[in-house]
């Protein structure tokens, strides 16, 4: 109950802040810019333990490099901004790193980290640029929404787990993250519509609840299964009563392309 409420107290003054960063599109690219870095930091730090802070730090710059060259000059060469980034950083390995036999790990952090994180959340700068600002902010309310629904009727119904070895995701969850997604999405389409932003239509927020429920479903699975590998519970400590910031947007790290992917060819 007392992390519940330190949860809920979390959300309360964090939210707010988050969202009046949808305001425009150059406080959303900050947003994404910042998340990623916080991110990036953490998960190369609970996977290179051994390794020097300022090593991880440069690493983790890079990474956050990404979303401020493809989000406010290269908005039309997502691939040169990502190998520019790619390259840059495979290099200084290679510069630093005076035993190659350790350099795969640092490789695979950094390369996790660029395209799990940084090339993932960075679908928001296209979103926001094709479809506005008002369904850019939904991508991200959505998951929070289904995230919420989900942890409520797992706790109070939850017996059928999805993953043996995944103890806190059941069915009964997820599905009941499914329907409270509707619900969140239809209200706020209904607001949009009556406010004059752009909205979805009935069929659209089916597609879209359905997107959201599933694959945040598996972006927090993933993430769980690096946790699980590296032998950590929480990936930080940044956000009292919500572990990490990792842990708050591993779902929206799958969730972003997918609803790119269908706004852009369907939407």
């Amino acid at each position: 109950m007392k992390d519940l409420k330190v949860r809920f107290i979390t959300a309360i003054v964090v939210a707010p802040i988050v969202v009046a960063c949808f305001v425009s599109y150059e406080s959303l690219v900050g947003l994404v810019a910042s998340i990623v870095m916080l991110t990036s930091f953490e998960l190369m730090s609970f996977s290179m333990k051994e390794e020097k802070k300022s090593y991880i730090a440069y690493l983790t710059a890079l990474s956050t490099l990404y979303p401020i060259i493809y989000g406010l000059w290269l908005k039309d060469y997502p691939n040169v901004s990502l190998s520019a980034v790619f390259l840059t950083g495979a290099i200084s390995i290679m510069l630093v790193r005076k035993n190659f036999t350790k350099a795969f790990v640092d490789y695979s952090a950094f390369f996790t980290s660029l395209l799990y994180i940084s090339f993932g959340l960075s679908f928001f700068m296209p979103i926001y640029r094709e479809s506005g600002g008002s369904v850019a902010l939904l991508v991200l309310t959505s998951t929070w929404a289904f995230d919420s629904f989900a942890y409520f009727f797992g706790l109070s119904l939850g017996k059928h787990k999805i993953f043996r070895s995944y103890t806190n995701k059941s069915w009964e969850g997820v599905f009941g993250g499914f329907l409270g997604t509707i619900l969140y999405v239809s209200i706020y389409s209904f607001i949009s519509k009556i406010l004059g932003y752009n909205h979805l239509g009935i069929a659209q927020v089916i597609i879209f609840s359905i997107i959201v429920s599933v694959m945040d479903t598996f972006g927090d699975v993933f993430e769980s299964s690096l946790k699980r590998y590296f032998g950590v519970k929480d990936a930080g400590i940044i956000m009292p009563g919500h572990g990490g910031m990792l842990d708050r947007v591993d779902g929206l790290l799958f969730v972003t392309p997918v609803v790119y992917t269908y706004l852009h060819f369907f939407g």
